[in-house]
């Protein structure tokens, strides 16, 4: 324990007896003798940021910031201590996993390496992916002819470390995913490929094997996606799904579950409805950016049977987990709607057949449900339709607030005006979303989805201003719910111009072109992938200037 200040080296011996004593480690607080009486010990420090991610923290960016020392009489800096320890459900401290001293006045942020890890971190080697934690710091001073004095410590905060898929989402990787098939999975996909219209479509899995670089996972579940404009067999560029614990129909017993890098399904957009393959990640940056939850994506490369497919988008699934990163709670009830598909009672049926489907159906291999769960059925569906139908003509936007997210569901509305997504909630398909109910908060969500077809030039004209949906169409029929709205859609605009969406396209442009004109794969015509970079430039400076004009000719 030389070098370290006394009081950190009575805390290093106790954490030390602690661990030793007792399999938890150390559980609750940890009271260290105090023989300075200092009257007046320095003011509990603020713990002021995380790093880039506060809420899921990749441990290797982890970057604690606490506020200057406080000191009612102005005793020198001695030391500046930081505790991390994992909590409990019921948000109390359980184990200490790593601490730190700091002995510099001048360093207020704080790395995972600046510290030591204890207990199950230093078994380990590092934090519990996926798991809660708190931190918190406190500030040693050296009173003149004194021992040193410990202040308070700081209110912990807390944060969950990721569960490694912030290294999937990596936009500076682009990951090798290889898919390999056996003969009757090929002739089963190319059987359910391509639905029969643009109706609602369910397909099966079938087994096949799943490797990225040095990981392989045998019998996983694989089937085509997309609807009637993107839906390929695999003789073309076919859009997958990839369920790593699929539950076989030909294997007995429950599935194993899976998971690389944190995930256990992987979406593989074929972006054939898209050339300049780059719409749907600046429009889920500019959703991001107004604060809607939407799926991470990136580039991926993806080869089936040894035939290299080409450039695919890896977006994130909306699942248990995507739920929990942007909900209070993750074990509510999640819908999908698709195809001309809006929020009324004569869409809902007792089974998965219709337009509206649950996304988490009853399954023994789950176990019981959790306290406090919605059903897996579609009863907190009808209970949000029955509160639409029972809205008043007038005073719709507070009444809305009492079972909506009204904020992020009118950001939502105002992203989708701003970028003519046309095949998504409000507008004339009323596709391409879904609804979640955070039993957390008790509001209702909107996820918007497939925004592939978004920021295409020739809808420029096309105001969207006279949503399908009956939410838009009962919120401009309001007057005060028309002008937050309006106000909203104002907000996005100048979003949309301080993210210099130009650069962005241009950026994802040279990143394409370096990705797939050396191998491009299927489906890839270089031609048609700059006059689509074009339009969508074009409609980059046009946009904001007809969203303008629309409002203004409404009056908004």
């Amino acid at each position: 324990m030389a070098g370290l200040p006394p009081r950190a080296a009575i805390a290093t011996l106790a954490t030390a007896v602690c661990t030793v004593a007792g399999a938890l480690g150390c559980a609750g607080e940890i009271v260290e003798p105090d023989g300075c009486g200092d009257p007046a010990p320095p003011i509990a420090p603020t713990i002021v940021s995380l790093g880039p991610r506060p809420s899921f923290v990749v441990p290797g960016e982890l970057e604690i910031g606490v506020t200057p020392l406080l000191d009612h009489d102005g005793d020198p800096f001695h030391a500046l201590e930081l505790e991390i320890w994992t909590r409990n459900d019921d948000g109390t401290a359980r184990e200490r996993v790593w601490s730190a001293v700091v002995t510099d006045p001048a360093q207020r942020r704080v790395r995972l390496a600046d510290g030591t890890f204890e207990n199950i971190a230093a078994f380990l080697d590092g934090l519990e992916p996926w798991r809660d934690h708190l931190v918190r710091a406190r500030h040693v001073v050296q009173p003149p002819g004194g021992c040193p004095s410990a202040g308070a410590w700081s209110d912990k905060v807390g944060f969950r470390t990721d569960d490694g898929s912030a290294a999937i989402f990596d936009a500076a990787a682009v990951r090798d995913f290889q898919l390999e098939l056996p003969p009757e999975s090929v002739a089963s996909i190319n059987q359910e490929a391509e639905p029969p219209g643009c109706v609602p479509y369910q397909r099966s899995y079938y087994t096949g094997t799943f490797r990225d670089g040095a990981t392989t996972l045998a019998g996983v579940g694989v089937k085509a996606k997309g609807g009637c404009g993107s839906a390929r067999d695999l003789d073309g560029k076919t859009a997958l799904k990839v369920h790593l614990s699929w539950d076989d129909p030909q294997v007995a017993g429950c599935p194993a579950k899976r998971r690389h890098h944190g995930l256990e399904r992987f979406t593989l957009n074929n972006m054939v409805q898209d050339p300049s393959m780059s719409h749907e990640l600046l429009a889920y940056a500019l959703y991001a950016e107004m604060g809607v939850p939407v799926p991470r994506a990136t580039y991926a490369r993806v080869t089936v049977n040894g035939t290299y497919y080409g450039v695919y988008l890896d977006v994130e699934t909306i699942d248990r987990r995507f739920l929990a990163r942007h909900f209070a709670s993750n074990r509510g009830a999640l819908y999908e709607g698709t195809y001309h598909c809006d929020l009324v009672a004569g869409n809902v049926r007792d089974d998965d057949t219709g337009c509206l489907t649950r996304s988490f159906s009853p399954d023994a291999c789950d176990g019981a449900p959790e306290p406090g769960d919605d059903p897996l059925d579609y009863t907190p569906l009808r209970e949000l339709i029955a509160k639409l139908d029972a809205l008043p003509a007038t005073g719709v936007y507070p009444e809305l607030a009492r079972f909506l997210d009204v904020d992020e569901w009118l950001a939502m509305w105002a992203v989708d005006v701003v970028l003519a997504h046309w095949d998504g909630h409000f507008y004339t398909l009323r596709n391409n979303y879904r609804v979640y109910h955070d039993p957390g908060t008790g509001l209702w969500s909107i996820i918007p989805s497939g925004t592939d077809q978004t920021m295409q030039h020739r809808h420029v004209s096309d105001t969207l201003l006279n949503p399908s949906a009956r939410l838009g169409q009962l919120c401009l029929a309001d007057a005060g719910c028309a002008a937050v709205f309006a106000a909203k859609v104002r907000q996005a605009l100048d979003v949309f111009a301080a993210m210099n969406m130009g650069a962005r396209r241009q950026a994802l442009q040279d990143r394409v072109g370096a990705l797939v004109v050396p191998y491009p794969g299927r489906e890839f015509d270089p031609a048609r992938t700059a006059n689509s970079h074009a339009d969508t430039q074009r409609f980059i400076d046009e946009r904001p200037a007809s969203v303008l004009a629309a409002l203004a000719a409404r009056g908004l």
